[in-house]
C-alpha cells in the first residue's frame, strides 16, 4: 500500500507540474493569436480601440481555423459551447461598443458637457463588464482551439482531475490524513 501511495505522490509532485507546463507552453499560440486581443479589448479606454481589438481576436479565430460549426467539447456538445455562439457574442459586444461610440459623437456635436465624463466612463465600464460577464469573453474559442489542436491536453485535464479525486479518496481510506 505504501508503494501505491509513493507512486501517486510521485505523480502528483512531478507529473502534474510537467503536464501543466506543457499545457501552458502549448496554449501560447492561442494566447498570442486570439486571447491577448480579448485581454487588450478589456483594458482599452475607447470604444473604437475595443472594437479594433475584438475584430483582431475574431480574425485570429478564423486564421486558427475555428469555424462556426465547431464545439468546445469532445463529448457534451451543446449550443452554449458552439463556436457560432462565440462569434455572435463578440459581434454583440462590437454592436454595443459602436453604440457608445455613436453616443459619444452625438454628444460632441451637441456640445453638451454637463456630466459627460461620468456617463462615458459608466458606459465604458458597462462594456467591460459585458465583455467579462462570464469570465473571459473567449471562453468557447479557447476550448474549441484545445479540442482541435491539442486533444491530448483536453483529455488529460479531465483524467488528472479524476486522478486527484481518486488519490484523495485512497489516502483518506488508508488514513494518510489522520
Amino acid at each position: 500500500m505504501r508503494f501505491i501511495t509513493g507512486v501517486i505522490a510521485f505523480f502528483l509532485t512531478l507529473g502534474l507540474p510537467a503536464f501543466w507546463f506543457g499545457y501552458y507552453y502549448n496554449t501560447y499560440s492561442y494566447e498570442k493569436n486570439i486571447g491577448s486581443y480579448i485581454e487588450n479589448a478589456y483594458e482599452v479606454n475607447t470604444p473604437s480601440r475595443m472594437i479594433a481589438e475584438i475584430k483582431k481576436a475574431i480574425e485570429g479565430m478564423k486564421k486558427e481555423g475555428l469555424t462556426e460549426d465547431m464545439y468546445g467539447a469532445m463529448w457534451f456538445k451543446k449550443p452554449d459551447n458552439k463556436m457560432s455562439w462565440q462569434y455572435d457574442f463578440l459581434n454583440s459586444v462590437i454592436e454595443r461598443a459602436e453604440a457608445v461610440e455613436k453616443w459619444q459623437e452625438n454628444m460632441d456635436k451637441t456640445g453638451s458637457v454637463e456630466t459627460l465624463g461620468d456617463v462615458y466612463e459608466q458606459k465604458m465600464d458597462n462594456l467591460r463588464e459585458f465583455l467579462k460577464e462570464n469570465g473571459r469573453a473567449d471562453w468557447i474559442a479557447k476550448d474549441v482551439w484545445l479540442v482541435n489542436n491539442h486533444p491530448f491536453y483536453y483529455f488529460i485535464f479531465l483524467v488528472s482531475l479524476i486522478w486527484i479525486l481518486l488519490t484523495v479518496i485512497l489516502w483518506t481510506a488508508i488514513g494518510v490524513f489522520d
